[in-house]
């Protein structure tokens, strides 16, 4: 991505907060989750009904190279200003035996794989493609397979989305065996002067049955988008420019980034059972900036960092992430 793209991207995202810190509410949805359309073992009214019932403002489906009509299910179960459900796919492409699969939030028709001679060309084909159809175009699980690298998706065209966090038990969402989490690879990218924004999403196939940490179930990862209301165009609008969080178990109450600061009020609770947070804010190489324990964390720019993002941790397990502010847009690479 070109430099003067960037500026402007990170520009309109620093305005846009301010501006929805007054006007704006916050929408939880989750931007990846299949079928029986798919490899899911639910119908789709199944599906938009688990996420209605715990209170979720919108759901993606996003089946396996195939879109899932939502228009019936729009008619069935959206409600103004409470849910909706949005078209999705993810593209299931492939480089030899590694799986190069993105989530297109919103397409309008179907995106066939486009493939390509390298995994990043794969990646930039088929975020354009997405982008063509009308959607906005997420990476997914780089850890899947042990698929995608830092270099790589730093190198793809497009694509300003990866999922950093997934509910999905068998995507190694957190490395190991000395390879890096997706939140590590998120800090390699960052650390490039890339732009990337993070993704938490369920990735959920099993509706059905006993829920257990071996099964891909939902409600293990989402984003909260701020948006001025809950239709598709303000909620595409809202991610693509990376106006929202992530979590895993973690509610704000407010947030606020500008060029001086980052500030977050977290919800609390009542009572001696009543979760403890522990935010770290994040720069450079992933390096812990400063923690901050209270219910009112907060960071002052001093000058000299290329970005900062937050991370929030629950007493109870929780987490959630902030997007990356680069508050010296003139350094940037």
């Amino acid at each position: 991505m070109m430099l003067r793209s960037v500026l402007a991207l990170i520009a309109a995202l620093l305005v846009a907060q301010g501006a929805a810190a007054q006007q704006a509410r916050w929408f939880r949805g989750n931007t990846h989750t299949h079928t029986i359309n798919s490899d899911g073992d639910s119908a789709p009214d199944t599906v938009v009904r688990w996420y209605k019932e715990h209170f979720y403002h919108f759901i993606v489906i996003s089946d396996h190279n195939s879109i899932t009509p939502v228009e019936g299910l729009n008619a069935v179960f959206a409600a103004p200003g409470r849910f909706l459900v949005l078209s999705g796919e993810e593209v299931t492409d492939r480089m030899g035996t590694t799986p190069v699969h993105l989530i297109g939030v919103g397409v309008r028709e179907v995106v066939p794989p486009q493939g390509g001679p390298t995994i990043q060309e794969i990646l930039s084909r088929d975020a354009r493609a997405v982008r063509a159809a009308g959607g906005v175009p997420h990476i997914n699980h780089p850890n899947f397979g042990w698929a995608l690298s830092a270099e790589q998706i730093a190198a793809a065209s497009d694509a300003r989305h990866f999922e950093i966090w997934s509910g999905h038990p068998g995507v190694n969402v957190r490395g190991g065996g000395g390879s890096p989490s997706a939140e590590e690879i998120w800090d390699k990218i960052l650390s490039t002067g890339r732009l990337i924004f993070g993704v938490a999403v369920d990735d959920s196939h099993a509706f059905k049955g006993e829920f257990s940490i071996w099964a891909v179930n939902p409600g293990r990862g989402w984003i909260v988008v701020r948006a001025t209301e809950l239709t598709a165009a303000a909620i595409l609008a809202a991610f693509d420019r990376g106006d929202f969080y992530c979590s895993s178990g973690v509610e704000f109450k407010s947030y606020e980034a500008n060029e001086r600061e980052i500030r977050i009020e977290l919800q609390q609770g009542t009572g001696s059972s009543a979760p403890r947070y522990r935010t770290f804010f994040i720069g450079k190489d992933g390096a812990v900036l400063k923690q901050d324990d209270s219910f009112s964390p907060s960071y002052q720019f001093q000058g000299n960092e290329l970005y900062v993002r937050a991370r929030i941790e629950s007493s109870f397990g929780g987490m959630a992430w902030t997007q990356p502010i680069f508050p010296k847009m003139e350094n940037r690479k």
